[in-house]
């Protein structure tokens, strides 16, 4: 008896690569979700910003 299915076009033969290329990039775009930030713009006012006043502390020499 003859297959009538053709060898070349199975899919399950690569079935494990597309898993992994799949799994990675759901892992890449959940990674950038939880990662990704927003800012009101409204809120952001570049003239409050003052560096010139720093921070000093005095630091206790440890023995």
């Amino acid at each position: 008896m003859e297959q009538k299915k053709n060898p070349q076009s199975n899919v399950g033969r690569n079935s494990a690569l597309y898993f992994a290329v799949g799994l990675a990039l759901m892992l890449f775009i959940t990674n950038y979700a939880i990662n990704y930030k927003t800012y009101d713009k409204s809120a952001i006012d570049i003239g409050m910003l003052n560096l010139d006043e720093e921070l000093e502390e005095e630091i206790p020499i440890t023995e």
